[in-house]
């Protein structure tokens, strides 16, 4: 009985282990929702955290106007060198992906909101793999 009682202990770090780094304020998940409002465009989750080879999806909510449209929305690399993070709803008025390509180095990347409306938001994506 005694090897049982101490069988979660052993398995603890061995689960803890293979556990990735947690970042502070961080949503892991691949889906991010985007919705316009005349005062502030919000992002939410404002913070994700993938890895390496992820698509991630963006969602565009409906705005103070109604349905989104075609082409209403885009996001923009702070750093214009990070164009993995370019993308608009030109083609899907309610959703675009953005693909995690394997040679993004593992950090935090800011990006930049855009809508007809000209309203801006600065949400982040922080990648990160074991490697």
């Amino acid at each position: 009985m005694k090897i049982i009682s101490y069988l979660p202990l052993m398995l603890v770090p061995l689960v803890a282990g293979c556990m990735p780094q947690t970042v502070d304020g961080c949503a892991h998940t691949t889906h991010i929702t985007i919705t316009p409002a005349k005062a502030a465009v919000s992002a939410a989750p404002e913070h994700i955290c993938v890895t390496r080879g992820t698509t991630i999806t963006v969602h565009v909510a409906g705005n103070f106007s109604g349905n989104p449209k075609k082409g209403s929305v885009s996001t923009n690399p702070k750093v214009p060198k990070d164009t993995w993070l370019s993308g608009s709803n030109a083609l899907n008025a309610v959703q675009f992906k953005l693909f995690v390509n394997k040679e993004v180095k593992n950090g935090t990347y800011k990006y930049i909101v855009n809508t007809q409306g000209g309203l801006v938001e600065d949400p982040r994506v922080t990648v990160w793999n074991l490697d």
